[in-house]
């Protein structure tokens, strides 16, 4: 399993610690923003890691934050909203699971800041 973090320096300093995930069965890309208004990229591969780990290890990446937005094929997003759930016991905070094509990490950036605003 490998996971790549980045930072972005330019997000607003006056958001709420939200993150935005968009997940398949081979990878999963998380961005956070965090309390300094700082967003930060985390990719994360799931090699041979049974499902269960692969979700475990997002969900640990997502942490627990305010709002989270779940992108990606439906059985993935779907599984990693269980997963979420079962660990920090907060379904509140999903406030958007949708379908979605593949994404990068520059347009998840992207989606967040219009999410976190």
């Amino acid at each position: 399993m490998t996971a790549v973090l980045t930072r972005d320096t330019v997000a607003p300093r006056t958001v709420a610690p939200s993150a935005a995930v968009w997940i398949d069965a081979r990878v999963a890309i998380v961005a956070r923003v965090g309390d300094d208004g700082v967003i930060s990229t985390t990719e994360i591969e799931r090699g041979i890691e049974p499902e269960t780990s692969y979700l475990a290890l997002v969900v640990r990446a997502i942490g627990d934050r305010e709002r989270v937005l779940i992108l990606g094929p439906s059985s993935e997003r779907l599984a990693l909203e269980r997963e979420y759930v079962a660990i920090f016991h907060r379904p509140d905070r999903l406030v958007d699971v949708e379908p979605a094509e593949t994404m990068g990490a520059a347009d998840l950036v992207d989606r967040l800041r219009g999410f976190a605003a």
